[in-house]
Formats: C-alpha cells, sequence, structure tokens
C-alpha cells in the first residue's frame, strides 16, 4: 500500500521541504497523511481543472508547484477548491520554493532547456546561497534578440518580452523560475541578462539602470516544465502506481 506519505517523503529527498523561504507554505496541504494513493495527478497548480481530471482519472493526490493555500484562510466557501479536495478525499501536497532552488530542480531544467539551443560553459553558479537562481555563461556572445529568440524555442513560449533599449551583445545569464525580478539589484556587476517571468513595469527601468537585459518568459513557462520531472522521479520511485501528468496550458492568451 503506497501512502500519502510515501509520496511526500519521495518528494522530500529530492526536494527538501526544509529549504523553502520563509514566506512559502510548501507541504501537506491537505487529506490523511495515512490515505492509500491510488493515483497522483501532477500539475503546475491546483486548479478548478486540475481538480476535475484528478476525480476523472481516479486520482486522490494531487501534487503542484504553487501552495493551494498560500495565506491564512478567512473563509472557505463550497466552490473553492480547498473545499472541494476536502470534499472528494483528494489530498494535496504542493512544494515551491524546494523545487525551485533543489539540484536538478526547475533552474536547473530551465538551464537544460538552454543548452539543449545554445552552447553554455560548463561552469554554473547559483545566484544566491541558498541555490535560488542560475548563472550561466554562453560559449559566444550573441544579441538579445537572438537569446530571446533561443530562449522562446528552449521554453516553448508563446511570447517573450525582452528589453527594447539594451544595447550590445550578451554572454553572462542569470535565470530564475516564476517571479524573480526582486533579486534585480542582487545581480548588479554579475551578468549580462536575466532570464525570468511575471516582470512588473518600474523593473524595466531599473534594469536599464543596472545596465542588465531583461528576458520575461512568463510564469507559466518557465515553470510547467516540472510536470514530467516529478512524474519521472515518482514513477521511479512507485513503478507500479498510476502517474497523471497534467499540463493545462498557460491561462493567458495573446492576440
Amino acid at each position: 500500500m503506497i501512502t500519502v506519505r510515501d509520496i511526500y517523503d519521495r518528494i522530500n529527498q529530492f526536494a527538501p521541504f526544509g529549504t523553502q523561504e520563509k514566506w512559502d507554505n510548501s507541504g501537506f496541504l491537505a487529506g490523511d497523511w495515512n490515505q492509500e494513493v491510488s493515483g497522483v495527478l501532477i500539475s503546475l497548480d491546483i486548479s478548478v481543472s486540475a481538480l476535475k481530471k484528478a476525480q476523472k482519472t481516479g486520482c486522490n493526490l494531487i501534487f503542484s508547484h504553487h501552495p493551494v493555500i498560500f495565506s491564512a484562510l478567512k473563509n472557505l466557501y463550497s466552490d473553492s477548491v480547498v473545499y472541494q479536495l476536502a470534499k472528494h478525499d483528494i489530498s494535496a501536497i504542493c512544494c515551491h520554493t524546494p523545487l525551485d532552488i533543489a539540484e536538478g530542480g526547475i533552474n536547473d531544467l530551465i538551464v537544460q532547456k538552454l543548452q539543449s539551443e545554445i552552447q553554455i560553459e560548463e561552469e554554473i553558479l547559483p545566484v544566491e546561497a541558498d541555490g535560488l537562481g542560475r548563472i550561466i555563461t554562453l560559449k559566444q556572445a550573441v544579441s538579445l534578440p537572438e537569446f530571446a529568440g533561443t530562449a522562446k524555442k528552449a521554453l516553448n513560449c508563446e511570447v517573450v518580452r525582452y528589453s527594447a533599449n539594451h544595447q550590445g551583445k550578451i554572454r553572462k545569464i542569470a535565470v530564475c523560475s516564476g517571479s524573480g525580478s526582486s533579486m534585480l539589484e542582487d545581480l548588479a556587476g554579475r551578468c549580462d541578462c536575466f532570464l525570468t517571468g511575471d516582470i512588473k513595469h518600474d523593473r524595466w527601468y531599473k534594469a536599464e539602470e543596472l545596465n542588465i537585459a531583461l528576458l520575461d518568459c512568463g510564469h507559466y513557462h518557465t515553470e510547467v516544465i516540472m510536470i514530467p520531472y516529478v512524474a519521472g522521479k515518482l514513477r521511479e520511485a512507485f513503478p507500479e502506481l498510476k502517474i497523471i501528468e497534467f499540463a493545462e496550458g498557460d491561462p493567458v492568451r495573446y492576440v
């Protein structure tokens, strides 16, 4: 019998929950530790669509990257996803920043995707001591539009936004999955370009001040790559268990 705790313990081995940022809420967030797992649905988010897919495929555990509960709940209505998880006896394990920073985790997956499209030096450095973000060096400097095209292909993006006023070529590039533009100041003098997602208006001007080119590849596309990675880890540990990969697509459409 495979229980929710067994799945949690396996995830904890490759993305330790104890490494999460102070503001994060990763861990076992809903359900029963001792519940026998009929199947695991792996999704970026626990959305209404993910919940319906879990029910349809007979999965009573959802693993997601983004926590289904982030801050204290002040109400709980019957149409909320958290309520529906409990109502249908579906457990939830969420692994956010531990999966971002883990060795082989999402930031390393971004580097691997880029490496499939462009030549990178062997040395890869962390942006911060806790492993948040990576810094890579290209074998040869390229223009920003050229690298934007490379990143778009590597991460299968519909749209990539990049700095309009950056001049010259880039070679040293920082990457951070999700929304990492708060790290800009820490990157001053350490890279030519920063690839992340969800970049707000004012951060483009701050990057220009710091002479760092920005690439916004979107929150979804910089993180959805975790689904096959986690699925592979769980299939390796539990070959007899049903594992469903659910990539519902970018929640945003572009004209």
